[in-house]
């Protein structure tokens, strides 16, 4: 799954401009950089316009169904016939920006955090459906079976997009573009703890894990 990523690119306009997107002048003073983006926190997304232009704007992380379930993520191989995503698959396909994803290795008490992201720290896409939920626009994004580099800590991983198939993937529902990433589009790494906590935000969660603490004898 995808529940939790980062967006750490300084200026709203260089986000655009990688995927071709405009942005109003008024909505670009709500950007800022996020090392921790949680479900129900707002975030960016494109979508096209009634002209067919690209335009970039926030909503909502989560899709709030009925009896208050929140569900964050769809999977690629169903969202098309589900009541709850058919619509939006067919016409509330966006993109979501992004510079990496967060999961999680280790128990309960031990949960050790991993940041996945391009080698060369490219802007990743995440293939996403926004819907109107609640009077206000909502985002989910779709997941497909992990690759061989996440399978070992999930099962599931975001569906990531060339800047090639965003395009498609706006232009129409096409199921062969949901697919795992290729092998070399991703690195991982531990990183700091502090992750966990969604209240914490800042480029310290990018930092490599603090070292064990050694217990010490008299």
């Amino acid at each position: 799954m995808c529940g939790r990523f980062t967006l750490t690119t300084r200026d709203v306009h260089d986000v655009a401009r990688t995927l071709a997107a405009e942005v109003d002048r008024e909505r670009a003073g709500l950007y800022r950089p996020r090392w921790n983006v949680a479900p129900t926190g707002d975030h960016w997304i494109v979508r096209l316009d009634a002209s067919g232009k690209r335009r970039m704007l926030p909503a909502r992380f989560g899709l709030e169904l009925p009896g208050g379930r929140l569900v964050i993520n769809a999977r690629s191989e169903t969202a098309a016939t589900l009541p709850s995503f058919s619509q939006a698959f067919a016409e509330g396909r966006c993109l979501v920006p992004a510079d990496g994803f967060y999961e999680w290795e280790g128990g309960r008490s031990d949960r050790r955090p991993l940041w996945f992201h391009d080698p060369s720290g490219k802007l990743l896409t995440f293939a996403g459906l926004a819907i109107e939920n609640c009077g206000a626009l909502a985002f989910v994004i779709l997941t497909t079976a992990a690759n061989d580099l996440l399978r070992p800590v999930h099962d599931r991983m975001p569906v990531l997009l060339s800047l090639e198939g965003a395009a498609s993937w706006l232009a129409r529902p096409d199921p062969k573009l949901l697919a795992p990433a290729p092998e070399g589009w991703l690195t991982g790494r531990e990183v700091s703890s502090r992750v966990n906590a969604v209240a914490n935000d800042g480029p310290e969660l990018l930092e490599a894990p603090a070292p064990p603490r050694q217990l010490k004898f008299l």
